[in-house]
């Protein structure tokens, strides 16, 4: 049994090797990787957070987020301003009459107690029942 050495390949050989599948594959993962990906979109205005140590990962949609920033603005999907996104929100809630509806809030750590206590006032006053608060993690002061 006669058993030959393995050829070795010549350099132009190798560099006639076609990478073209090589490449495909690649921008095969790159637009795979693009497209399976969650891009957020920048809150409409800036806010700091409150601290909570009890603060859980969510990701709101932010059309359905409610923001008051520290001046006093409201921001309600493409809504602004306070008697704007409270009529927004009602016709949310007569629109989803029989599910259960529940308004995310997202406002600056430094608002004023009195804005968010008016705040609340006011949800409660249209009929909404449940507020969930959108917090940041880390340790409460």
């Amino acid at each position: 049994m006669r058993l030959d050495p393995p050829q070795s390949r010549s350099r132009r050989q190798l560099a006639d090797l076609d990478i073209v599948p090589m490449i495909n594959v690649v921008f095969l993962l790159l637009i795979f990787f693009l497209t399976s990906a969650t891009l957020r979109a920048k809150a409409p205005v800036d806010l700091t957070l409150p601290i909570s140590p009890l603060s859980e990962l969510s990701d709101p949609t932010h059309d359905s987020v409610l923001y008051i920033a520290l001046d006093g603005l409201w921001h309600y999907g493409p809504e602004q301003g306070r008697t704007a996104v409270l009529a927004e929100i009602q016709s949310a809630l007569l629109h989803d009459a029989e599910t259960e509806f529940t308004l995310t809030l997202a406002l600056d750590a430094n608002l004023p107690a009195q804005d968010m206590a008016r705040a609340l006032a006011d949800f409660a006053s249209i009929g909404v029942l449940h507020v969930d608060l959108i917090t940041r993690a880390g340790d409460a002061p």
